[in-house]
């Protein structure tokens, strides 16, 4: 093999060296900007899930928070031996619980959305249990009375929704802390 031959093979596998180089450079660069882009994806997805999550449970807690008040309502009419005119306007309160724990139900479709389905499928016993708890108020008010039954019914349906908070709250958190990837 001459000199010239040998020159012109050595510039071949360079040039070879350098486009594979090359190659290689670009597709590390694309794979690390789609990797990249994914991620960013999914902080955003996790962005929105949490001010999803967030609103729900502020709304399910001002919910909880306002039967409350409208179960010490009662107890007050019990106490002070409160006329029918009382418990009737304290009746009209309870409509407007009715309506929250509607929207409420109605945002739990924002959950689904935002996904994943298995924290949306944990509203239903949730949203259960602030309306069994609503019932509970709402018959007491209907009958003008709040008696030791009435009081019992409603700590286990307190229980249950606080418990069904909880559950929601702790998925929805795991759901938030988990790894990026």
């Amino acid at each position: 093999m001459d000199q010239g031959t040998a020159a012109v093979l050595g510039a071949c596998v360079g040039v070879a060296g350098t486009l594979g180089t090359g190659f290689m450079a670009y597709f590390a660069a694309r794979h690390q900007i789609r990797d990249q882009a994914k991620l960013e994806h999914k902080k955003t997805v996790r962005s929105e899930r949490r001010e999803v999550y967030r609103e729900f449970l502020r709304k399910t807690s001002e919910i909880e928070r306002n039967l409350d008040l409208f179960m010490l309502k009662l107890v007050k009419l019990k106490v002070d031996q409160a006329d029918h005119e009382m418990w009737l306007e304290a009746f009209s309160e309870s409509t407007a619980l009715s309506d929250r724990l509607k929207n409420l139900q109605a945002q739990s479709t924002d959950l689904m959305l935002a996904g994943p389905v298995e924290l949306a499928i944990l509203t239903g016993p949730l949203i259960y249990a602030l309306n069994d708890e609503w019932e509970v108020l709402t018959r007491a008010g209907i009958e003008f009375k709040w008696e030791e039954g009435e009081e019992g019914k409603y700590a286990q349906a307190r229980a249950a929704s606080g418990a069904a908070i909880s559950s929601f709250g702790a998925r929805a958190s795991a759901i938030l802390n988990m790894e990026l990837q």
